[in-house]
């Protein structure tokens, strides 16, 4: 009997050691911890689920099984909000933020940084464009939740340098790298037929002046050449552009021609995502972009 008891006593405690070992295993491992929440989640939520997080001047509904975008706003915290106040900041100190301006958010996934751009005050309305029917769903709840529909404008499409229709590759995990640059760069399990719209023919649907826009925020997995090319009366304007730049392989005919593109409207380059630059802002002409995904402000 003493020996059976013993034993009893002797499983229970490899057992919880061994869950106590697991549980510090998968908290000091952000991939395995995010295997076992997407696993959990695949297999107990229901489709078409969201969560409503909320922040302290305002809050956004995202889905859970994206493990990008909605995994760090359901950690409490915003999603590249920073990289939008310090640009804002930039451009305030060099006399290039037309206060009261038009924001427009092209990749706006669920419109984070729409919410924000209004949030700071520096803005009058937003164009918001999103090509993914999933994200544009969330964006236009989330524009209602925080009380902006009268101020946001929401375009179901993909900006390019074309009107008519694209491939957008959908990615399995991270709703925010769906791509209209082909599946194979980004390993998508789903493509589908997406409206494709130039910003120059938005703007003229929308009777917008290329003067009352303070800031174009890029974010477009690879597409951004497309973008540039399709919005030639802003570029004109010289309205500040800020961009996540996406490079990838065989990608240096594309950045040579980006390059080009912005150095004959622009002179300043600032690398938000770079922190050995400091803050430090460089001409155009100088930059040499070796990271994978580098935040842009240009101006």
């Amino acid at each position: 009997m003493l020996d059976r008891e013993f034993w009893r006593k002797r499983r229970r405690r490899l057992v919880a050691r061994a869950i106590t070992g697991a549980t510090g295993l998968l908290a000091s491992t952000p991939r395995l911890r995010g295997l076992a929440l997407r696993a959990l989640l695949d297999r107990h939520l229901a489709p078409g689920t969201l969560c409503l997080v909320p922040f302290g001047d305002h809050a956004l509904y995202v889905d859970p099984r994206d493990d990008k975008i909605a995994l760090k706003l359901m950690r409490g915290k915003c999603w590249q909000r920073r990289e939008l106040e310090t640009a804002l900041e930039v451009l305030r100190s060099a006399g290039a933020l037309r206060a009261g301006g038009m924001f427009i958010d092209v990749g706006a996934n669920i419109g984070a940084l729409a919410v924000y751009a209004l949030k700071s005050g520096v803005f009058s309305k937003v164009i918001a464009a999103e090509p993914d029917p999933h994200n544009f769903a969330i964006l236009k709840r989330n524009v209602a939740l925080n009380g902006f529909e009268q101020r946001v404008h929401a375009i179901e499409a993909a900006v390019s340098n074309t009107n008519g229709h694209l491939m957008l590759a959908r990615h399995r995990k991270n709703y925010g790298a769906h791509s209209v640059e082909g599946s194979a760069r980004i390993n998508a399990t789903q493509t589908i037929t997406v409206d494709a719209v130039t910003l120059d023919e938005v703007l003229r649907q929308q009777d917008v002046a290329p003067e009352e826009v303070a800031l174009v925020k890029i974010d477009v997995e690879g597409h951004e050449l497309s973008v540039l090319e399709g919005m030639g009366s802003l570029l004109q304007a010289r309205v500040p552009i800020l961009v996540e730049l996406t490079v990838g392989r065989g990608d240096d005919e594309r950045l040579e021609k980006f390059k080009a593109l912005l150095c004959a409207f622009y002179e300043h380059v600032l690398d938000l995502s770079d922190e050995t630059l400091a803050g430090q802002v460089q001409p155009i002409s100088d930059c040499r972009w070796r990271s994978s995904q580098s935040d842009l402000l240009i101006y």
